[in-house]
């Protein structure tokens, strides 16, 4: 009797984890598919050095925006739009249970909402757990304000805020008291459940609701609603006081619509169109070699070059106040524009976009799902029924690719006594799908007759 067949080499783990550290955090599905190769992947991609490794490696993924989508009767209704691959959305779109209310802002992972109605009534929301917190009614008088919510450890610096889901946060809320002329700064903390009256100005204009708030280290940045001159407002959480800046000299109320950001250095970005260009402006408060308005003209080129002409009309919508891209609204579509290296992709159908919230996050520290065989049919479906998302999210930095002739050195390594093994990793992409060739399979029987000898 011939013996058994000796079985091929394992794979250290150590270089499989490696092999998973490169997969794309643009389709979350890629990782769950890879889960269920085989256990030791799963128990590798389930560890929390992983997750901490490969948040490290990659630039925090964009996987769709928000914004309110208006109805028959200009009721508003909150819609999220992936950017991934179709049928790699893991988001639902919200449930609040109210008819019309619209987004306020959205950051480190969390939503924020405004109910319309008599009372002030405030949501926020988690799309990777969700979890939804309603907040209690702030003490202040109906009027025109806006909010921004933001992990609580944002002051302290204790977290990166690339995977704070569940975690405490906060929501400030800017409300002008009309009967002293006074804008008011109110706390929300999720850990006390009570609002805290954090600060004080004189002023007379309001808040404007949009375009969304901008943090930059401790300090929060809203828009003052102003027919003269834009002027933004800033919040410093560490020194709990209020403070006013003018927008850039050259800036007009010309229908183009404006975004402030995190520029690379750190100062405030101010960007808006004006004669087809788009303009980016930086300030820094330390610099004394600025204008006098305190703002450096740091970039401008025309929009021409980039979307399709004739346009008869371009906004700035929205922008990534830490990664470096805004949001276009144009005829042909909504674009996201880089401001570094120029780029600038269609990212959605043309619609109207009146203001629009980007949601950026990992999708690495939800639990897997169980490892059956229900699990690996619904895999395969969408493997075999997806198709490629024509509209593409920005280019972030991409770690280093994994050369093909290792993919196909590893997929060897897999014992041909689980078949069911090969085709999971069939479906973790399509390079790995691309080895089920028969050169492939010839190989392999060659390789395993040897190690039968």
């Amino acid at each position: 009797m011939a013996p058994p067949p000796r079985p091929p080499p394992e794979l250290v783990a150590d270089i499989v984890g490696e092999i998973l550290l490169l997969l794309p955090p643009t389709d979350p599905a890629t990782l769950v598919r890879a889960s269920v190769v085989c256990k030791l992947w799963r128990r590798l991609l389930a560890d929390p050095s992983f997750h901490r490794r490969y948040r490290a490696i990659h630039d925090t993924p964009l996987l769709g925006f928000l914004h309110d989508h208006y109805t028959y009767g200009a009721v508003s209704v909150p819609r999220f739009v992936s950017t991934l691959p179709r049928r790699s959305s893991p988001f639902p779109q919200p449930k609040l249970g109210h008819r019309d209310c619209s987004v306020l802002d959205c950051r480190h992972g969390r939503v924020l909402f405004d109910v319309c109605g008599y009372s002030i009534n405030l949501i926020v929301w988690d799309p990777i757990t969700g979890h939804r917190h309603e907040l209690p009614e702030p003490p202040i008088v109906r009027s025109l304000y806006s909010a921004a919510v933001l992990c609580a450890a944002t002051v302290s610096g204790e977290c990166d805020h690339l995977d704070c889901h569940g975690d405490p946060f906060l929501v400030v809320l800017m409300a002008l008291d009309v009967t002293e002329s006074v804008m008011q700064a109110h706390v929300y903390s999720s850990e006390t459940g009570a609002w805290n009256l954090s600060a004080h100005r004189d002023l007379r204009l309001h808040v404007a609701r949009k375009p969304a708030s901008t943090l930059i280290d401790d300090n929060i940045y809203f828009a003052l609603d102003s027919a003269i001159i834009t002027t933004l407002l800033r919040y410093d959480m560490y020194k709990n006081c209020l403070s006013t800046i003018d927008a850039p000299a050259s800036h007009a109320h010309e229908g183009g619509g404006f975004a402030t950001l995190a520029m690379e250095d750190g100062s405030l970005g101010f960007v808006h169109i004006r004669d087809a260009c788009l303009h980016l402006w930086s300030r820094n408060d330390v610099d004394t070699e600025v204008d006098d308005d305190g703002w450096e003209l740091w970039r401008s080129f025309e929009l021409g070059a980039y979307i399709p002409n004739p346009c008869s009309q371009v906004s700035v919508v929205g922008s990534a106040e830490d990664a470096g891209f805004i949001f276009l609204s144009t005829d042909f579509g909504l674009f996201a524009a880089g401001l570094g290296s120029g780029w600038m992709h269609r990212v959605s159908e043309p619609g109207h976009y009146d203001a629009v919230f980007p949601f950026m996050s990992f999708y690495t520290s939800c639990s897997l799902p169980s490892y059956s065989v229900e699990i690996e049919i619904a895999i395969l479906e969408v493997c075999v029924h997806s198709a490629e998302n024509t509209m593409a999210p920005p280019r972030l930095r991409q770690p280093p690719e994994l050369m093909p002739e290792i993919v196909e050195e590893i997929l060897l390594r897999v014992p041909p006594d689980d078949p069911a093994t090969l085709t999971r990793a069939s479906t973790v992409c399509k390079h790995w799908r691309r080895c089920n060739i028969p050169e492939f399979w010839m190989f392999e029987k060659c390789e395993f007759s040897k190690t039968s000898v």
